[in-house]
């Protein structure tokens, strides 16, 4: 009877400390909304209307290019590219000053390190997401391509390029913390990555060689996913979810061991 009452003590405070830390998550998003975007004009609203308006640039050039081949829109083509590498681009972005910028609120107890981190990971999601989302019913009404064709589909791979950028910006977030070269070299970095994002081109387009070495990139795969859900089978997108899972799996262990050493980063500083 005490090892029960042992127990249900213990998955109480666990659920205490569950609803604290999402209390804490939720006020640094509030925060960070505020310091980036302050109270004024059109606000966080922003955060929806930045990532658009890029869309919908990229998609009118591509659409006047022809960047695309067959049956796929170049309009929704553009879009399931562009809204990828928004959230791939300015979640790493964000993450690599996540710490700094913010190394002040750690003196508050609640306040953890993986805190800071999430916060920003789930404002650069939604923003990224309500505009891919807003966007796709835009470019439904205006005649410029057909909703999702399975939309579940587009919606799991959307889940598996999120994981993704997310371990990703754990390892970033640690490396900027760690160095103050990681920033700059990042920028370049970002722009070499940009043939292995599988944004221009779907993987069968390309030559045997060149799909063996982009399906090496998670990000590829989890692009071909999402147009797949867009387009439907009638399309050949190359992906392997069970390659998804375990890379991305590896990567957020590796992700959340770095940022359990970010504290001592800056605490050397």
């Amino acid at each position: 009877m005490s090892d029960i009452g042992r127990v249900s003590i213990g998955q109480t405070s666990f659920l205490e400390s569950l609803a604290i830390q999402r209390r804490v998550i939720g006020a640094l998003v509030l925060r960070e909304i505020l310091t980036r975007y302050g109270r004024h004009n059109i606000g966080f609203v922003w955060l929806f209307l930045e990532p658009m308006f890029f869309s919908v640039g990229v998609a009118i050039i591509w659409s006047y290019m022809q960047l695309s081949k067959g049956s796929i829109p170049v309009a929704g083509f553009a879009l399931t590219g562009y809204s990828a590498l928004v959230l791939w681009r300015n979640t790493v972005n964000k993450m690599t000053s996540a710490t700094a910028s913010n190394k002040g609120l750690l003196y508050h107890r609640q306040v953890k390190i993986l805190d800071l981190l999430l916060a920003r990971i789930f404002l650069e999601f939604l923003g990224a997401t309500t505009s891919f989302a807003i966007l796709t019913v835009v470019f439904q009404q205006c005649g410029l391509m057909e909703m999702p064709s399975d939309p579940l589909a587009a919606v799991i791979g959307w889940f598996y390029l999120t994981w993704f950028v997310l371990s990703v910006g754990l390892i970033a977030a640690y490396l900027g913390a760690s160095s103050e070269l990681f920033d700059r070299v990042w920028h370049v970095a970002l722009y070499l990555s940009m043939p292995f994002t599988g944004i221009f081109v779907m993987t069968a387009w390309l030559p045997l060689e060149a799909q063996a070495i982009l399906l090496w990139s998670p990000m590829v795969n989890a692009v071909e996913m999402i147009r797949e859900g867009y387009f439907g089978t009638g399309i050949e997108a190359m992906y392997s979810v069970q390659y998804l899972i375990k890379v991305n799996s590896i990567l957020t262990l590796f992700g959340l061991l770095l940022a359990s050493k970010i504290r001592r980063s800056l605490e050397d500083e």
